[in-house]
């Protein structure tokens, strides 16, 4: 089954003992902590993480403009919908200032980096985390319950926990580019 942000609200519901909504405009107390908190919590737990649902990789653009100063010689400019870039490549020294890569290589760059892809993509185990995220968020502002907040913030490190692990799972390690320490003894 899909998720949607609806449903991933109402199951949050659930959890703190609440009624379901039967849309995220209705006006209700759970209505608006639920829609003023969701985005900050995706963002966060998409952020905790190299989800491999969430990756991205593209060619970012090479900025016509000089950067100020010396220190770098050219700029790129990152995606708009970046929450955490994983890597560049080629491998280069880089510094990120804003929503743009100061290096000193001109070449065509690449950035691999997670974003928010939407809801229906989701695989089943972060739509559970994140379900427990949201409850745990959701409990003081909705119940006045620290009990149960306490219950899901346990609930939720299990569920990040069995998140986090599954999703490695799901790809294969990369082996050491760099190896010092073993190259010098042969």
């Amino acid at each position: 089954m899909a998720s949607s942000k609806l449903s991933l609200i109402n199951n949050a519901l659930i959890l703190i003992g609440d009624r379901p909504l039967t849309s995220l405009t209705d006006g209700t107390r759970a209505q608006i902590v639920a829609t003023n908190l969701y985005d900050n919590v995706v963002e966060n737990e998409l952020s905790k993480h190299r989800w491999g649902f969430a990756r991205k990789k593209i060619e970012i653009s090479k900025d016509v403009a000089a950067p100020v100063g010396d220190e770098w010689q050219t700029t790129y400019t990152l995606p708009a919908d970046m929450i955490t870039l994983i890597k560049l490549e080629p491998l280069i020294k880089y510094q990120i200032l804003g929503d743009k890569v100061y290096c000193n290589y001109s070449g065509t760059l690449y950035a691999e980096y997670i974003h928010k892809p939407s809801e229906g993509d989701w695989p089943p185990y972060f739509c559970k985390m994140v379900e427990y995220a949201l409850g745990m968020d959701f409990a003081p502002s909705i119940r006045d319950s620290a009990t149960s907040m306490d219950l899901l913030a346990r609930q939720y490190q299990n569920a990040s926990r069995m998140a986090r692990y599954t999703d490695s799972q799901q790809h294969p390690q990369s082996s050491i580019a760099y190896r010092p320490f073993i190259d010098v003894r042969f």
